[in-house]
């Protein structure tokens, strides 16, 4: 969950950050009047990114009912697990039909594989809270924290 209210945080004080700064920068030419002259090309970057982080802000607000009311979906069954790991820490990626659910880093120490798993998870965003892998079904549990 803190995973969640970071990016949440995060896209949110981004998206104001440039909001800001492309406001300051049309201030800025107004006061200066012709002599001060903005590159389209800067302006276009500097808009792509408000609308990305926009859009990221945005996407956040989607699971915010169901974290606050610790409102999730479970799935029991067959999954695959992926491990990314990278110099920023990575991500573990559980699928199974039609989802793809993030969890932070390397989760519990999963390793990759097909094992019998139960999710439970945020619906919209598809970000995990929790993990329990089996070997098989009625196995015993491999990964726990």
């Amino acid at each position: 969950m803190a995973q969640y209210f970071f990016l949440l945080i995060l896209s949110f004080v981004f998206f104001v950050g440039m909001a800001a700064y492309l406001w300051h920068i049309f201030k800025k030419k107004k006061n200066n009047g012709d002599s001060y002259k903005i590159e389209t090309k800067n302006i276009l970057v500097l808009v792509f990114f408000i609308l990305l982080s926009g859009a990221l802000f945005v996407y956040s607000l989607l699971d915010l009912p169901n974290v606050l009311a610790n409102k999730t979906e479970q799935y029991k069954g067959n999954c695959e697990v992926w491990v990314f790991e990278s110099a920023r820490g990575g991500h573990t990626s559980v699928e199974f039909e039609n989802h793809n659910i993030m969890f932070p880093e390397n989760y519990q120490g999963a390793v990759e594989g097909s094992y019998y798993c139960e999710v439970e998870y945020y619906p919209r965003t598809e970000q995990g809270k929790s993990l329990k892998l089996y070997k098989s079904k009625g196995g015993n549990l491999i990964n726990s924290k």
